[in-house]
């Protein structure tokens, strides 16, 4: 049980450091949560707030934090016990609620990812979360970004529940799930907030006929 607990610390740990919001303002000193529109510490942001070399750096570290401590853990623990589930989840949840950020951690995609190529050819997770994600981007596309997301997401899950024998994965993935769907859907009612905001605003200010155009907007948006 211990060696549980230490990986699942270190997990944690691991995840909770924020890479893409370090660098940028280390090499760069940007605050990526300040001049990104939505605020989310990711590498997607750094890919188009700051450049594209530092992109791929944050990409790289946010997808090791993930990878490392599972493939490490994996010498050490057994995949079937129902606690390795814990061990798999560690590194998103550190991600979504770093404490280096005072719990306002990132929407933990590139995580996630990370953590089943640590898992890989042992899961095979990897695979049922990349090819969801393809079909809905291209061939199938899903709008907004978010629910697109999502969707390949709980694609993942099921996925997952039907083609992996091992339960501590139907376990971890839907850990996982859970983590990333709360953090879109709380990105997504508070850029909802945010709006309304501006509309109830922009009312006051400018009275009824900017609020139908604020309504029009809304509406082709």
């Amino acid at each position: 049980m211990i060696n549980y607990v230490f990986w699942t610390a270190a997990g944690f740990f691991s995840g909770s450091v924020m890479y893409s919001y370090l660098l940028p303002k280390w090499l760069f000193k940007k605050d990526i949560t300040k001049i990104s529109k939505d605020g989310n510490p990711g590498c997607g942001n750094v890919f188009t707030c700051v450049n594209i070399p530092c992109g791929i750096m944050c990409l790289l570290l946010e997808l090791a934090k993930g990878a490392v401590p599972l493939w490490l853990s994996l010498e050490y623990l057994e995949i079937e016990n129902p606690m390795f589930a814990a061990v798999m989840a560690a590194p998103v949840l550190g991600h979504a609620f770093s404490p280096m950020l005072k719990r306002r951690g990132g929407k933990a995609i590139a995580v996630t990812f990370g953590t089943f190529i640590g898992l890989f050819p042992k899961m095979m997770m990897l695979f049922w979360l990349a090819l969801p994600l393809i079909v809905f981007s291209t061939v199938v596309r899903i709008v907004p970004h978010s629910v697109r997301v999502m969707v390949s997401y709980i694609a993942m899950l099921f996925n997952t529940v039907a083609m992996e024998s091992c339960r501590t994965a139907w376990i971890g993935a839907f850990t996982i799930t859970a983590v990333v769907l709360y953090k879109h859907l709380n990105d997504h009612i508070t850029r909802e907030k945010r709006q309304f905001d501006v509309y109830i605003l922009s009312h006051r200010l400018f009275g009824r006929g900017e609020l139908q155009t604020e309504a029009s907007r809304s509406d082709r948006a």
